[in-house]
């Protein structure tokens, strides 16, 4: 006779944010949390990539007993505000504001997971909490704003030079965002506020991460192959600087920066594996 699957709540709602309301998903178990998890993710078109496989090990970490809220941040998703007036201060108040409304409701101090540049924003939102926030979960974290944020301005270069329209450097695209106008990128306009609250970001600059436990998922094309030398680095810092940092490496496809949608299921069992450890 076949188990039934626990019952989960899944419930869409909206809570009061810095700049407006922000749109949030709360899947959790019907019985008392055992454990709470916020979820920050990654930006533009990486978030929309990535939220099948997030609502799924959602699922999963609701089903071992974790309340998670997969957030959306204002200007972004389903929340209120427009992408072009979205702020780095304003996102990590939001991510606050949603740990705290967890926690309430969970009974349960959150661990704050973020996915690629939503794992840099966690690190600042920890650091900003006093200590109350000392558990994060990283998935392919960016480590430095200005390489991420380079990565990015380079969609707009290949765009332009596939449409025979005048070339544009990432320098040149940087000068228009300084100047204070927004740049169209895939879709997206991309205001030069946020663009250069980005650009100042760095995982290393972050001064307190004392206290702080952080398992870091790092995605690499063979089994068991180490960290690269950066990323390696970067933990290397953190661990300088009195944080706790367990190293997972994971074999899937690049989730988020495929076209096509595709799935990560070595890095979400690993993940329930991790939690399911901690029961």
């Amino acid at each position: 006779m076949t188990a039934s699957p626990p019952a989960l709540e899944i419930e869409p709602l909206f809570l009061l944010g810095q700049a407006g309301r922000v749109f949030a998903l709360y899947i959790g178990p019907r019985a008392a949390a055992r454990g709470a998890v916020v979820y920050l993710p990654s930006f533009a078109e990486e978030m929309n990539r990535c939220r099948s496989t997030v609502a799924l090990q959602a699922r999963q970490l609701a089903a071992l007993g974790h309340a998670c809220l997969l957030l959306d941040y204002h200007g972004t998703g389903d929340s209120e505000g427009e992408f072009d007036a979205a702020r780095w201060s304003t996102w990590c108040a939001d991510a606050l504001m949603a740990a705290d409304w967890l926690r309430k409701r969970s009974g349960h101090t959150p661990v704050l997971w973020g996915l690629r540049l939503g794992a840099l924003l966690a690190a600042e939102v920890a650091s900003q909490s006093a200590g109350a926030l000392n558990r994060l979960l990283f998935w392919q974290p960016v480590a430095d704003g200005k390489t991420f944020l380079t990565q990015y301005l380079r969609l707009r270069v290949a765009s332009l030079m596939d449409r025979g329209l005048p070339a544009e450097t990432t320098e040149s695209i940087r000068t228009q965002l300084r100047s204070g106008d927004g740049v169209e990128i895939s879709g997206y306009r991309l205001p030069g506020g946020l663009s250069g609250d980005i650009d100042s970001k760095k995982m290393l600059d972050i001064e307190h991460f004392g206290g702080m436990q952080i398992d870091w998922f790092e995605n690499v094309d063979q089994p068991d192959k180490p960290l690269s030398i950066g990323a390696q680095r970067v933990v290397d810092g953190i661990v300088g600087k009195s944080g706790v940092v367990k190293v997972h490496t994971f074999c899937d496809p690049a989730i988020w920066s495929l076209h096509s949608r595709d799935n990560a299921p070595d890095l979400v069992a690993k993940t329930t594996a991790l939690f399911a450890e901690a029961a």
